[in-house]
């Protein structure tokens, strides 16, 4: 029963892995994506006030993009949903792996 409790371990480690991996870099792709688009409008205190809300700017920043630019970013749509994806995977990574 030990075995089966280490790949389990494993099992649920290695997906977290791969979720955190999805998330921070689908994630950081929008985060930056987001300032790039607002620099221009609003200057350099878009840095700092996307830096102070950053978790505001990572949810909203399909909507703060499409706000700013006029037009939906079909193409960001991807990485955004793989973003939440990589969160599911973190959650159901821990589901797995059971108690420590």
């Amino acid at each position: 029963m030990e075995l089966i409790s280490k790949a389990r371990t494993g099992t649920g480690r290695f997906i977290q892995v791969i979720g955190v991996l999805l998330w921070a870099g689908c994630g950081l792709l929008m985060f930056i994506w987001t300032l790039y688009v607002l620099f221009p409008i609003f200057g350099i205190w878009t840095i700092f006030v996307g830096l102070l809300l950053a978790p505001v700017t990572y949810v909203a920043s399909i909507l703060i993009i499409w706000f700013s630019t006029g037009i939906f970013p079909l193409f960001l749509l991807a990485p955004y949903i793989a973003s939440f994806f990589g969160i599911a995977m973190i959650a159901l990574g821990g589901a797995i792996s059971g108690e420590d």
